[in-house]
């Protein structure tokens, strides 16, 4: 009994820790980062990342990149000549998340730095209509999991819908840039880079570690049924799903990052019936 009980506060501190931010997106105030920190950082993930978003790169921006050869740190300091270019650079290091710490509230304070209200509105209710999916009967959700594992399973998927929310942010930031702004572009398509690795390796994570035996073949739709048997649990993942889903839909840039980092963690075929079951395609 008493086991059972601490798995349910457990499973009600995590919903809890998720409506954290009821007071609204533009209460969180974006951290300060100095200069030490970020630019060597962001050059860095951008040398990491540059066989991943070069393709992808609108037409003018891959030609100058084919013709010379940029190191990150170069693209760093072109990228600080631009208008907002150090704040595209400060969301592509809130995004890396080099203290390991999973705060879409931060990500989405220096989103809003680079896009203007009406653009700010519509990234806010797509986040607060994702987390309303993710809170919804959450209080059944605490009072019905007995299973300790089902606690598991909810943390893991908090944990993919965070990083999911990430990734849809990154996609609107870059959707926004306006049609003057070149290097931005970069660490913009680098950010979506970053939140869609670690997208995929939480999908991956989570298969090998919840198969209970099922094997490589069977799809992630299928496999997600045996273990979704509470249907509050589907929540968690309609909401990473469907801001996946509102990413992929921002254009075909953000759509082929996203594929292509996908295809190197091996997940598009755990990701299709995921997208499809709530309306999307790949």
């Amino acid at each position: 009994m008493i086991r059972k009980i601490g798995t349910h506060v457990l499973v009600l501190v995590l919903i809890l820790s998720l409506s954290g931010c009821s007071m609204g997106w533009d209460s969180v105030q974006k951290s300060k980062i100095s200069d030490e920190d970020l630019f060597p950082l962001v050059g860095q993930i951008i040398e990491e990342q540059k066989e991943v978003v070069w393709p992808y790169l609108q037409g003018e921006v891959a030609r100058t990149l084919q013709e010379e050869s940029l190191k990150g740190a170069t693209i760093v300091e072109n990228t600080l000549s631009e208008e907002n270019g150090r704040s595209y650079l400060e969301f592509c290091y809130a995004v890396a998340d080099p203290q390991g710490k999973e705060d879409v509230e931060q990500v989405v304070a220096f989103a809003h730095s680079l896009l203007d209200e009406k653009q700010r509105q519509e990234l806010d209710q797509r986040l607060d209509q994702t987390r309303d999916i993710l809170l919804k009967q959450g209080s059944a959700l605490a009072r019905g999991l007995a299973p300790s594992q089902r606690a598991a399973f909810w943390k893991d998927m908090q944990k993919l819908v965070t990083r999911t929310l990430v990734l849809f942010t990154a996609g609107v930031v870059y959707s926004c840039i306006p049609t003057t702004i070149f290097w931005g572009k970069i660490s913009a398509a680098t950010a979506i880079a970053v939140a869609a690795g670690v997208v995929s390796s939480t999908i991956m994570s989570i298969w090998r570690y919840y198969q209970f035996g099922g094997s490589m073949e069977e799809s992630f739709d299928e496999w997600l049924k045996t273990v979704t048997t509470e249907p509050e649990l589907s929540y968690a993942l309609a909401a990473s799903v469907i801001s996946m889903g509102n990413t992929l839909k921002r254009g075909p840039v953000i759509t082929g990052i996203i594929i292509c980092v996908f295809a190197l963690y091996n997940v598009i075929d755990m990701v299709k019936p995921m997208l499809n079951k709530y309306n999307f395609t790949v």
